[in-house]
């Protein structure tokens, strides 16, 4: 079995201990998401979407939920986040758009660099969101009842 360091060093390319990268920590920790009945979808964009990231990318994470819900989805999230490892730090930029309404919230788990934060954003299931293939590469974590949609 491989060692962590060496581990790290084959998914990063870079020589510090870490258990996983945050791709794994958001794979771990979907299936929790996925039984809740108010979280309908999960899914990145950046980087991580566009095989583009590097040792120092964020991780882009959206969840479409009930709407109403934003503050327990957090929750939500956050208590399946400390299963996998300690958040040493996390903020909230709060509703920062009423129409549609979308809400932010960061977290960064203990052990990983500094920029390497899990940035969540949340809309409300009524947005209705359509992507379109031209414009928008996204990874479908996964998606209950078909809220993400494509424009073609």
């Amino acid at each position: 079995m491989l060692s962590t360091t060496l581990k790290s060093c084959l998914n990063w390319s870079i020589w510090y201990d870490a258990p996983m990268n945050l791709y794994e920590v958001i794979s771990k920790l979907s299936p929790d998401l996925e039984q809740s009945p108010i979280i309908n979808a999960l899914w990145l964009e950046g980087s991580w979407a566009t095989g583009k990231n590097n040792h120092e990318s964020d991780i882009d994470v959206w969840m479409d939920v009930e709407d109403g819900k934003f503050a327990e989805s957090i929750d939500i999230f956050r208590t399946a986040l400390e299963r996998i490892g300690k958040i040493d730090w996390e903020d909230s930029r709060g509703v920062y758009s009423e129409n549609p309404k979308l809400q932010k919230h960061t977290f960064h788990l203990e052990g990983f660099p500094l920029k390497q934060r899990i940035e969540l954003d949340l809309q409300e299931h009524s947005r209705k969101f359509v992507f379109n293939k031209d414009e928008h590469i996204i990874m479908v974590i996964f998606d209950k009842n078909n809220s993400i949609n494509w424009n073609t």
